[in-house]
């Protein structure tokens, strides 16, 4: 299909993995994507036309026609969306691969991952519904996110990994990866011995995993920036981790650094130069939490134990100090203004 057609859809999220890279180090990127008019929502539909616009403006920028798959390849935890999701969260490379399909569909429709078993290896393509000129980019950045996925698998066999792309060549991936080849095509595929389907991944951590996923869930790295601003601060980052970790257990700065693959005295100095501190944000959130929680009926018990509190004194204490009363006290008043305003 080709994309003068329009009748498919990309989602502004297809955008953000390569953007977010690139936010840091290129001069005059926003105006970029402000003159292309891209939303910085995920879940917003962005034109077909500004999408491959924006592809060919990014590639002009990072000065490089094999950027995407180094994007892929290389690209942080944080952003990497729904491929950071596979990633951290799945049991096994297998378990990895539904979860990228099943989003691959959902981002940019009409564009199709096709997997394949068959005589000991497992064969991976990507189709994308653009021609072929216009194409080869998206193609190097999903085949480079895919690549990235097969190389986390944990095993000891040899994986055999075999890579085809617009492109293509070995220089393009760590010395020291398990690719064993890499072809110039049209189309993107993969191919790797079958065994290693059955593998776990790499630094899987159940915590990290479900914190990521909800957080991922929330799309916070997304939603509510302005496009002269995508690239999130330090502190909404850390706040959204915190936020997503209540009810699973008590997040830590070691755990932020872990997620953020960054040094914890870089996160420290980061939110020291942004007027905030890890404590401070833990306890802003704790806070806020903690008045939902109690708003909508969940008992101090159960309220403390969401929020990561050992004990329930503890919880009342904090909040005694949050909002100069106890929780009880909390309640009460608010059932009382409740009350009034429906004049029961």
């Amino acid at each position: 299909m080709s994309a003068s057609a329009e009748k498919f859809m990309i989602r502004a999220g297809a955008f953000h993995g390569p953007t977010l890279l690139l936010s840091d180090s290129i001069q005059g990127f926003h105006k970029t994507l402000q003159t292309l008019d891209l939303s910085a929502d995920a879940e917003e539909i962005i034109d077909v036309s500004s999408y491959l616009k924006g592809l060919r403006k990014i590639s002009r920028l990072a000065g490089d026609d094999d950027f995407f798959v180094w994007a892929g390849f290389n690209q942080k935890l944080e952003d990497l969306g729904f491929f950071g999701r596979a990633t951290v969260s799945a049991d096994t490379l297998w378990d990895a691969f539904q979860i990228t399909k099943s989003a691959l569909d959902y981002i940019q429709s009409e564009s199709e991952l096709v997997i394949r078993v068959y005589n000991g290896r497992c064969h991976i393509w990507y189709f994308e519904p653009f021609n072929a000129h216009e194409g080869a980019h998206d193609v190097q950045y999903t085949i480079g996110l895919l690549a990235n996925i097969v190389c986390r698998a944990n095993s000891e066999l040899d994986p055999d990994i075999k890579i085809a792309y617009p492109n293509g060549s070995l220089t393009h991936f760590p010395a020291g990866s398990p690719i064993a080849e890499v072809r110039n095509s049209k189309q993107g595929y993969i191919s790797f011995d079958d065994r290693l389907l059955k593998s776990g991944m790499v630094g899987t951590d159940a915590l990290r995993a479900e914190v990521l996923s909800r957080y991922l869930d929330a799309k916070f790295i997304c939603r509510d920036q302005n496009l002269a601003d995508l690239k999130p601060l330090t502190k909404d980052v850390v706040a959204g981790l915190v936020r997503a970790s209540f009810g699973v257990a008590p997040w830590t700065l070691a755990n932020t650094s872990q997620a953020l693959q960054t040094h914890e005295r870089t996160i420290q100095l980061r939110l020291k130069a942004e007027g905030t501190s890890f404590r401070e944000i833990v306890q802003t959130e704790r806070h806020d939490m903690s008045k939902r929680l109690l708003l909508v009926g969940k008992s101090i018990e159960e309220t403390a134990e969401a929020l990561g509190f050992d004990h329930r004194q503890s919880f009342s204490e904090a909040f005694s100090g949050w909002e100069g009363i106890s929780p009880s006290a909390f309640v009460k008043a608010h059932d009382s203004q409740r009350a009034e305003k429906t004049g029961l």
